[in-house]
């Protein structure tokens, strides 16, 4: 079986570069939606609004995942209502069913440093607080398609 490859995979890929916050990590098996935090290009978690997804470079020699550091500028995709973004699940409360389909979920963070992952909760007890919206799943390879919600969308 292939890789999955997470990230953009519908929309108009429209954005533009912004300076990356200090010492995040992003797993190349993850999510990367990000948030501007001081202007600043951060990981989003489960408090945070979306601002869109963050292109990395390849990761850091013999690591599986990319670190940030002073200066960095990172890629950010838009995240608008046409962009569909493939991200992994974190199963908590319930599997991963067709039921979810049209459901918020909230991102999540699993593990730490370079081997933290960025994924999508399944089993909210409150979906409707999540950042993102499920438009279709994989049971198989335990990832979602997702477009960022409006009302939790970053305005700067």
């Amino acid at each position: 079986m292939a890789e999955v490859k997470y990230g953009l995979v519908e929309g108009p890929d429209k954005g533009r570069e912004y300076p990356a916050a200090v010492t995040q990590y992003f797993h190349r098996l993850g999510g990367k939606f990000v948030y501007l935090n001081n202007g600043n290009v951060t990981l989003a978690a489960s408090n945070t609004n979306v601002w869109g997804w963050a292109r990395v470079p390849k990761c850091d020699a013999g690591k599986n995942g990319y670190k940030t550091v002073s200066g960095d500028k990172l890629f950010v995709v838009y995240g608008s209502d046409e962009d569909v973004f493939e991200v992994p699940v974190k199963e908590v409360a319930a599997s991963l069913a067709a039921s979810q389909i049209g459901l918020n979920f909230k991102l999540v963070h699993v593990g730490a440093t370079y081997a933290l992952i960025q994924k999508a909760k399944v089993g909210n007890t409150n979906a409707t607080t999540g950042a993102v919206n499920v438009i279709d799943i994989d049971t198989t390879n335990k990832t979602v398609l997702v477009r960022t919600v409006a009302k939790f969308r970053q305005e700067t």
